[in-house]
């Protein structure tokens, strides 16, 4: 199970990176910040 939730947790943290930069491209600096806000948050669980 535990290999599961990394995998899981490994995937969440490229979606955000994917979004993120999304984010910084298009200058939405307010979505930006949410998501490295839950990025932290993600990786700080790690």
């Amino acid at each position: 199970m535990a290999m599961l939730q990394r995998d899981e947790t490994i995937e969440e943290i490229k979606r955000l990176d994917a979004l993120l930069e999304y984010a910084v491209m298009h200058g939405d600096e307010e979505e930006a910040e949410r998501i490295r806000a839950e990025l932290h948050k993600l990786t700080d669980e790690v």
